[in-house]
C-alpha cells in the first residue's frame, strides 16, 4: 500500500490500481466497480461467447498492471450479477487463493489454562479461519457491493439491492451469534465489541499467509493521514447518538429513523446513508464508520514494521480470521440494537397462523421445552436412510403419524436427545504443489419430524422457522441462531408429519452459510441447547408463483419482547414449541 514519508499508510488519496485492493475503502470500491461496469460493456456490446471473451481478455490485460485483486473482484462482481457472466463457473476460494486459506497453526494453549486470557482466542482459530466461512463473508461483498452493483442494462448506474442495510445487520448478527456460541464451548466470555479507540487491544494475531503482516497484541487503534483516530470516535458518538434519539441529521434537518435500513446504511456506510452523494466521504457528518474500522485496523502493524502489507482485516476474503473482526462488528451491532432496543415495538403475534404444536403429552404441568412434536432422527439411526429410494416424508409419516401421534419422542428407537459433532479434515493444495490438511468443524448429519395439526377445515400455508440457542443463552434475543426455514402446506383438519433433512437448511442454500458449521460445536461432556419451531403466515409473490416472507430479517428476535415477558413466554403460543437438546463433541 502507499505510505507517507513518515512510512504511515496513505490511503485516503486518490486511488489506483497501481497500488493494493482496499474493498473496504470507499474510493477502491467504487474504482472497481467501474472496471466491473467496463466488463458489462463489452458483454453488452457482443452477446453470446464473443462478449465473454472480450471480457476476459480485458480483465488478463488489466491484471497485467498493478495489484491483480482489483481486477479479480471486478471480475466477480461482473460474473455474479451480469446474465452473460452467471454463465461462467466460479472456482471456490480453496482453489482460486489457496494461499489465503492456509491455517496460522499458532501453537495452542492446554485447555486448562485461564479462558478469559487473550491468547486463549487461539482455541477459537478452527472457526475463525475456518475456508469456508471466509468465503462466506467475501462471497457477501460480491453479491452486496457497499456501493451497490452496475446495472447489466445500464452499467453506469448502480443498483442498492432492496433491504440491503437490513441484510448487513442480519448476517453480522448471525454470525456474532454463532461465534458467541462456539466461545461458550470454550468457557469463554462473550465477545467484547470494540468501542474504546483508546485502549490496547490485548488480541495480536498472526495469520502466517503471504501479503499481510501480523499485529502483535498490546496495540493501541491509531488514525491514518488525514483521519485521526479522534474523528472516527466522532463518527461513533454520533451514531450512538442517532440510535438512542430516533434521529438523523441531513444539516440543520432532523430525520426520523423509521427502518433498521436508515441506520445500518449510515453506520455502514453506503449510498442509502443519510449523507446522501457523501457517503464514501471518511469526514462527511457520519463518515464511513464500519468501513473505515476495517481499514484502521488493518493498518494496526507493529511501529518497526515497514513491509506496508496490512493486516488480514484488510480483505473480505480473510477478515473473519481475526479476532478484532468479532470485536469490531460486536461494536457496530451494538449501535444497531440501541435503536432497535428503544425504538421498535414489539412483534404483534396475534396473526400467526391457526396451528397447533404441543407442549407435553402427559398430565399435570408441562416440564419446560421437551415438546413431543420436535423429533430429532440421526441419519445414520434410520437403516432405510441409506437406500437412494428413501422417502423420509413416507417414512415419517408411517413412523410418528397415525396410530403413533400420540407417542412420546423416548417411544422411539430412531428419535434423540443428542447430536454430535466432530473435527475433520480438508486439503490445501498450494500453488508451489505442496499439499496440506486443514481442519475444520463438522456435525453428524440428521432429520427434523416436526409434528403440526391444522385445526381448520381448510388448507393453510406456512413458514417453518426453526432457532436454535445454547441454554445458558436462551434469555438474549442476540444470540438466537436461525436454522432453517421453508414453507409447507397443510392440507384441511391435517395431522401433519413434516420432514426436512438437516442438509436441506435455508442458512446454506439461501443464505450461503457453510453446510457443516451449521451446528455449534457443543463440548464432550454434552452442551445443553434449546430447539424453537415458530409457524408464521406468507403471502403470494405479486410478481410471480413464489412465496414471499412476510417477516422481517431476523423474526421474531430483531426486536425486543414486551416488558417482564421472557423469551420462553413464547412456548405459551400454540404455534411456537421448544425442546431441549444435547450437542457433543466427539473424537472420530
Amino acid at each position: 500500500m502507499p505510505m507517507t514519508a513518515r512510512g504511515e499508510p496513505a490511503l485516503l488519496g486518490p486511488p489506483s490500481t497501481e497500488h493494493r485492493f482496499f474493498p473496504f475503502l470507499p474510493s477502491h470500491l467504487q474504482l472497481a466497480l467501474s472496471m466491473a461496469a467496463r466488463f458489462m460493456e463489452l458483454a453488452n456490446a457482443r452477446p453470446g461467447d464473443a462478449g465473454l471473451a472480450a471480457v476476459l481478455d480485458e480483465a488478463e490485460r488489466q491484471a497485467r498492471h498493478g495489484d491483480p485483486e482489483w481486477v479479480k473482484y471486478a471480475l466477480r462482481v461482473f460474473l455474479a450479477h451480469h446474465p452473460e457472466g452467471r454463465r461462467l463457473p466460479v472456482p471456490p476460494l480453496l482453489e482460486r487463493a489457496p494461499h489465503r486459506v492456509v491455517p496460522s497453526r499458532r501453537p495452542e494453549l492446554p485447555r486448562k489454562g485461564n479462558p478469559g486470557t487473550p491468547g486463549a482466542e487461539i482455541w477459537l482459530d478452527y472457526f475463525r479461519e475456518d475456508t469456508w466461512l471466509n468465503e462466506h463473508v467475501d462471497t457477501w461483498h460480491v453479491l452486496y457491493p457497499a456501493a451497490g452493483h452496475p446495472d447489466p442494462a445500464r452499467p453506469e448506474r448502480r443498483i442498492l439491492q432492496e433491504r440491503r442495510g437490513e441484510l448487513f445487520w442480519h448476517v453480522h448478527q448471525q454470525l456474532l451469534a454463532r461465534y458467541d456460541t462456539e466461545r461458550l464451548a470454550f468457557g469463554m466470555p462473550r465477545t467484547v465489541p470494540l468501542g474504546d479507540y483508546a485502549s490496547p487491544l490485548n488480541e495480536g494475531y498472526d495469520a502466517g499467509l503471504p501479503g499481510f503482516a501480523p499485529r502483535p497484541p498490546g496495540l493501541s487503534p491509531r488514525g491514518l493521514p488525514g483521519y485521526d483516530i479522534t474523528d472516527h470516535a466522532t463518527r461513533r458518538d454520533r451514531l450512538f447518538t442517532a440510535a438512542s434519539s430516533g434521529l438523523l441529521w441531513r444539516g440543520d434537518t432532523p430525520l426520523l429513523i423509521e427502518r433498521l435500513e436508515q441506520l445500518a446504511d449510515t453506520a455502514e456506510s453506503n449510498p442509502g446513508s443519510v449523507d446522501g452523494e457523501g457517503w464514501a466521504d471518511p469526514l462527511g457528518p457520519y463518515g464511513s464508520h464500519h468501513n473505515l474500522g476495517h481499514v484502521l485496523l488493518a493498518c494496526l502493524t507493529a511501529p518497526q514494521d515497514r513491509t506496508g502489507l496490512p493486516g488480514v482485516m484488510a480483505s473480505p476474503a480473510t477478515a473473519a480470521r481475526d479476532p478484532l473482526f468479532y470485536r469490531w462488528h460486536r461494536h457496530v451491532d451494538d449501535i444497531l440494537d440501541a435503536w432497535q432496543s428503544t425504538h421498535l415495538p414489539p412483534h404483534e403475534l396475534s396473526d400467526a397462523p391457526r396451528v397447533l404444536m404441543r407442549k407435553w403429552l402427559g398430565e399435570g404441568n408441562a416440564p419446560a421445552h421437551q415438546s413431543p412434536d420436535i423429533l430429532l432422527c440421526p441419519h445414520r439411526d434410520i437403516p432405510e436412510a441409506a437406500s437412494p429410494d428413501f422417502d423420509g416424508q413416507r417414512w415419517g409419516e408411517a413412523t410418528f403419524g397415525g396410530d403413533n401421534w400420540n407417542s412420546p419422542p423416548p417411544a422411539f428407537r430412531v428419535s434423540t436427545h443428542t447430536l454430535r459433532t466432530h473435527m475433520a479434515q480438508h486439503p490445501v493444495r498450494l500453488p508451489d504443489g505442496r499439499e496440506l490438511l486443514k481442519p475444520h468443524l463438522d456435525y453428524e448429519p440428521f432429520h427434523y419430524f416436526l409434528r403440526v395439526e391444522n385445526p381448520l377445515p381448510h388448507a393453510q400455508e406456512v413458514t417453518v422457522r426453526i432457532y436454535l440457542a445454547a441454554d445458558a443463552f436462551a434469555e438474549d434475543r442476540r444470540l438466537w441462531m436461525e436454522m432453517d426455514r421453508f414453507v409447507h402446506t397443510l392440507r384441511p383438519s391435517e395431522r401433519a408429519v413434516i420432514f426436512r433433512p438437516s442438509r436441506l437448511s435455508s442458512v446454506v442454500h439461501e443464505r450461503g452459510w457453510p453446510a457443516h458449521l451449521l451446528l455449534p460445536r457443543g463440548r464432550r461432556e454434552g452442551m445443553l441447547f434449546r430447539f424453537m419451531v415458530m409457524l408464521t403466515g406468507w403471502e403470494q409473490d405479486p410478481a410471480g408463483d413464489e412465496p414471499v416472507d412476510t417477516q422481517e430479517p431476523g423474526y421474531p428476535f430483531n426486536r425486543p419482547f414486551p416488558p417482564g415477558q421472557r423469551i420462553a413466554d413464547l412456548v405459551a403460543q400454540p404455534h411456537v414449541a421448544t425442546r431441549n437438546i444435547w450437542i457433543h463433541h466427539v473424537t472420530p
